[in-house]
């Protein structure tokens, strides 16, 4: 390691292994043997200091490096001045979520002010301003940008939503994929909930783990789209071969990553600890830092480019008008939809094919024919990997003695069977339904079958759930399991650590939601009522929406 106090970034070791390798060097080593080096400014003989760990975005982590060797050895500081700094490029999912353990850092760098919002005690993070910039950007290659109206057309997020050429990065996992979540829900504001959830349910097929792979199905074929950062934008161009990609600035404004410096030192920490951690994050937002942050294509904190930014490399050197983050607490209900929309799924279908169910609606067709076309709706809504089943159920079904008919096992929408994709053997299963009405509506005996069928093929670090729906009440005979009984054996066969939800949908005026709330809250969800046909399609996407929490919602 070159120099007196030279620092490294560790690019593929997480921040917190650094740091206790270190700490277990002192302890072995001694603290001033760790401290005694070669002096660069001939002004002290020893450094008697254990390092500050410096967690930073793996984006800015070269630079911070960098910064961080000129800050060790700036011989404008006293001659007693011993500062050591350990920068390491870590993800802000990973940090976020070791926050609260021994190891972690003394200062965070994320690339978004939005993972203060998704850590347990965000009040132990104190700000100490932004270090960088860079807005967010729809990025393609510059072969097919004019298409969208690059350089000098309008180009919309909501464009974007409908675009399905689009690949996003994980909003779970990555800033970029957050905001570019938020600005796509933002520009749906004018859509209903079913239209709005539709879209989310869209993109969320198109989600990539990282920015990386983003990028990498650009390579796959020029009219792929990503949402990415400006700055990956001007460094995927200065190693790319040929044409490169292009940043367009949607119209509406956009996200900005915002870079902040951030303390993560406890209270009680040393004083010496903080003082080193506020006297670097004043130098990151000085002149000279700012020149080091331009040269790995960041903006400052006050959004200027780099002199000479522009076309060239694929940007513009104005920055874009920037959108507002919403508040945390619809930050927060919108990570809630969006984990219902994108978690791995086991759901059986359980539709009332009674006679009843041949009733005509005001709006036009019969209930069977609205309850059709409202699960084919959410059928296409479901990302690929989603596992699915349909049965229906009367009393006449045959054999006499079962009430329900499998018409799709439940299984992955993607999977083939005899070279026909689940989906498609799903999707004409549903449109058979009004072929199949008759006879009575043996609700209790059918809704038991569906929640043993659901617990007996279990399948661990899914949601598995059973969604009935009808339209009347009980009708089998004596012999069949009464309310009560049903009531007691959904409770004690119920198992918290497999969790099998029933959520029930009543339609209509005659449905029996007495007896449907009480089946749901039996096992630890709720029931759903479609008054009328309006509204039988928005109350199937709203269970669908809201299944990540069950049971305990």
């Amino acid at each position: 390691m070159p120099g007196r106090h030279a620092s490294a970034v560790h690019k593929d070791v997480p921040w917190s292994r650094i740091l206790a390798i270190v700490v277990a060097a002192v302890a072995v080593l001694g603290a001033g043997a760790l401290g005694v080096r070669e002096i660069i400014d001939a002004r002290a003989d020893s450094c008697d200091s254990t390092p500050v760990a410096v967690a930073v975005d793996p984006a800015l982590a070269e630079a911070v490096t960098d910064l961080a060797r000129e800050y060790e050895t700036d011989a404008r500081r006293s001659p007693d001045t011993c500062v050591q700094l350990s920068v390491s490029g870590a993800a802000g999912a990973d940090v976020a979520s070791s926050l609260g353990g021994a190891q972690r850092p003394a200062m965070w760098i994320p690339d978004s002010s939005t993972w203060t919002l998704r850590v347990d005690e965000p009040d132990a993070l104190e700000n100490l301003g932004q270090v960088a910039s860079s807005p967010l950007t729809v990025v393609t290659a510059r072969s097919a940008a004019a298409e969208l109206g690059w350089p000098d057309g309008d180009f919309s997020w909501q464009a974007l939503a409908a675009n399905d050429q689009v690949r996003v990065s994980d909003p779970a996992t990555t800033a970029e994929g957050l905001t570019s979540a938020l600005a796509i829900h933002a520009a749906l504001g004018e859509l209903d909930d079913v239209q709005r959830v539709g879209a989310l349910s869209a993109m969320s097929r198109a989600v990539v783990p990282t920015i990386s792979d983003a990028y990498a199905s650009l390579s796959e074929g020029d009219s792929g789209i990503i949402v990415a950062s400006e700055q990956s934008v001007i460094a995927h161009n200065a190693s790319a071969d040929g044409a490169g990609v292009v940043a367009i600035y949607p119209v509406e404004g956009t996200f900005e990553l915002d870079f902040p410096a951030l303390a993560v030192t406890p209270a009680d920490a040393p004083q010496r600890s903080r003082e080193i951690v506020t006297g670097f994050a004043d130098f990151l937002q000085s002149a000279e830092a700012a020149d080091r942050l331009h040269a790995a294509g960041f903006r400052d904190p006050t959004g200027a480019a780099a002199p000479g930014a522009g076309i060239t490399d694929g940007t513009q050197p104005a920055m874009p008008e920037l959108l507002e983050l919403p508040e945390s607490e619809a930050v927060a209900q919108f990570m809630q939809q969006w984990a219902a929309l994108s978690q791995e799924m086991r759901m059986l279908t359980v539709i009332d094919v009674s006679g009843s169910m041949n009733e005509n609606v005001p709006s036009g067709g019969s209930r069977i024919e609205v309850t059709r076309d409202a699960a084919l709706e959410a059928v296409e809504l479901l990302p690929a990997s989603s596992e699915v089943g349909l049965w229906v159920f009367s009393i006449l079904r045959d054999p006499p003695d079962r009430h329900h008919l499998e018409l799709a096992p439940v299984g992955p929408l993607n999977e083939e069977t005899e070279g026909l994709p689940h989906r498609d053997e799903l999707t004409a299963a549903l449109e058979s339904l009004p072929e199949r009405v008759v006879g009575g509506t043996a609700l209790y005996d059918t809704t038991l079958a569906a929640f043993r069928h659901m617990q007996e093929t279990y399948v661990p670090g899914k949601v598995n759930s059973v969604v009935l729906m009808t339209d009347g009440r009980d009708e089998d005979n004596p012999a069949s399991i009464g309310l009560d009984a049903l009531i007691d054996t959904l409770r004690d066969e119920f198992d918290p650590q497999a969790p099998v939800p029933v959520i029930t949908i009543g339609f209509g005026p005659d449905a029996d939601m007495a007896a449907l709330h009480e089946i749901s809250d039996a096992t630890g969800t709720t029931a759903y009522q479609a008054e009328d046909a309006d509204d039988i399609e928005e109350v199937f996407l709203r269970a669908m929406i809201e299944r990540q929490c069950r049971p305990d919602c």
